[in-house]
């Protein structure tokens, strides 16, 4: 059986991911290795650190990786707290770094490290009357990142996937059959079929009655949400897509739905996105819509990263996913 690879079996790709974007590491310390394997790097000379990441084989092609770039540095530049890329020394974003993987190589791509901490280190599973002007405060960044949305004007050969009917729902979804996942068993999998095509049918209406459509981060969760001095910003664009702009509130949302005080926590959270960016009328049957929607997404990436999940056993997610597709079916 091939040795289970770890970070440190990535430390050369990283130190030849270094030299290709002209920085001498005076530290190159490996951080994490979920969907990307990533280090951090102090410069020799300046101090500056930087995020380096090697991205995992197999996601996105490259031009979706420069898609990925160019939206966070025209982002950036309207002064928001994002990732902000630094190009290799042959004027690209992202080298191709030979890696230990079966392919052979990744794409390596370099940003500054903003210094902070993320919004779930800081206020963890408590969602007490003292969390909510953080949620008031994450509805005004998102808010102002699809104020950005609307109206950016969208470069030629800009490529990134579509969470739309077809890629929340189709044949088959952008993250998988959720409603055919191995996690589940027969009576499960019908649930969750239903409860397909009880979404579907309701994205239709959507789509019809003009929903807002845009690009939009699609991985707002609290971990990447980081927390530097007075400053709210958002990290980890790997996912970021054409989506419904009220699926991008439902993933911040996500983790407090259930919470007793979900209701006042989401109005903190709509009264600090209205501040910078218009709510449709229908806007709480959307977040119903999609929270439901993210809760399938979820059976499906806990299928394709069991390491990542391996705490999430089925016992602690299913009884609520099963409650919340009932009380869909019977609305």
């Amino acid at each position: 059986m091939p040795e289970k690879l770890t970070i440190e079996h990535y430390a050369d790709a990283a130190q030849a991911a270094a030299d290709a974007f002209g920085l001498q590491a005076a530290e190159l310390r490996p951080i994490s290795m979920t969907e990307n394997v990533v280090f951090r790097l102090r410069e020799a000379k300046t101090g500056q650190l930087y995020a380096l990441r090697l991205h995992r084989p197999g996601y996105h092609a490259l031009d979706t990786l420069v898609s990925e770039r160019d939206w966070t540095t025209a982002l950036a530049d309207k002064g928001m707290m994002v990732p902000t890329g630094r190009r290799a020394s042959n004027g690209d974003w992202y080298v191709p770094i030979a890696t230990p993987d079966p392919g052979g190589f990744r794409h390596a791509g370099v940003t500054i490290w903003h210094e902070g901490q993320t919004l779930e280190s800081r206020i963890g599973s408590d969602r007490g009357p003292e969390t909510w002007p953080w949620f008031h405060r994450l509805g005004a960044l998102l808010g102002e990142l699809h104020t950005h949305t609307r109206n950016w004007v969208i470069p030629s050969g800009f490529v990134r996937h579509r969470l739309d009917i077809a890629g929340l729902v189709g044949e088959p979804p952008f993250w998988g059959r959720f409603w055919d996942s191995a996690l589940l068993d027969d009576q499960e999998k019908r649930l969750l079929l239903s409860a397909r095509e009880w979404a579907t049918a309701r994205l239709y209406d959507l789509q019809a009655n003009g929903a807002l459509f845009g690009l939009i981060h699609a991985d707002s969760h609290l971990d990447n949400v980081l927390i530097s001095g007075d400053r709210l910003g958002l990290i980890d664009f790997d996912d970021c897509c054409y989506g419904w702009l009220a699926f991008d509130m439902c993933v911040a949302l996500h983790s407090s739905w259930g919470h007793a005080d979900f209701a006042s926590i989401r109005d903190h959270f709509l009264a600090g996105y209205e501040m910078q960016h218009a709510l449709q009328a229908d806007i709480l049957q959307q977040l119903d819509l999609f929270l439901l929607l993210r809760s399938l997404q979820l059976v499906s990436w806990r299928e394709m990263r069991p390491d990542i999940a391996a705490n999430l056993r089925k016992e602690l997610w299913m009884p609520k996913l099963a409650q919340d597709i009932q009380k869909a079916l019977a609305s």
